[in-house]
């Protein structure tokens, strides 16, 4: 797999716990699109994250997109599998077994019932990015305190070098400062 697979990231400081990224999500995942389409067709809103609280702190947790996802290696079904960019869930091949949710590190595995060909079905449900969604993440575009938001490793590898260099390169000028003039 590509290191290249987007995740989203919460910034801790700025979720206030509000659950917008909540029903944007269950919203994205309708047929209708919107809260209040989906209530009045009586589609289920089934968000794929959820607002957590930790001690003080509140904030969103989703699947993080494992690259070797133990939720893909634990399915007997094959109803769980890595794309190029994200970990999938195969409703057609779910059992709701649940052995993905338990080895889940992050909790981002929830067995819900839908409705599959006609006839509702409990199925393992989990963040997918809103692949399909072309503004991308429905919870990252609703966040009103922009706490959330799509990361690419590359780009942040990207910027981490381009700060330690800068870094180094500061370092350098003042060690060349104090041996061209030192300090008596």
């Amino acid at each position: 797999m590509s290191v290249e697979s987007p995740f989203i990231l919460v910034d801790p400081e700025r979720c206030v716990g509000c659950h917008t990224c909540e029903l944007a999500c269950a919203a994205s995942h309708t047929k209708a699109g919107t809260v209040l389409g989906a209530v009045l067709a009586s589609e289920r809103l089934q968000p794929r994250n959820r607002v957590v609280q930790v001690d003080r702190v509140k904030l969103s947790t989703q699947c993080r997109q494992c690259e070797d996802a133990p939720c893909v290696r634990v399915c007997p079904t094959g109803a769980t599998y890595r794309t190029e960019t994200y970990t999938a869930v195969d409703p057609m091949l779910c059992i709701a077994c649940r052995l993905c949710m338990i080895v889940c590190p992050f909790g981002a595995i929830r067995v819900t019932t839908t409705e599959i060909r006609g006839r509702e079905k409990k199925v393992a449900i989990k963040c997918d990015l809103c692949t399909d969604r072309p503004g991308g993440p429905a919870c990252v575009a609703a966040c009103p305190t922009r706490a959330l938001s799509l990361r690419h490793p590359v780009e942040m590898m990207q910027q981490a070098a381009q700060r330690t260099s800068r870094q180094f390169l500061d370092s350098l000028s003042s060690q060349h400062e104090l041996t061209t003039h030192p300090i008596v």
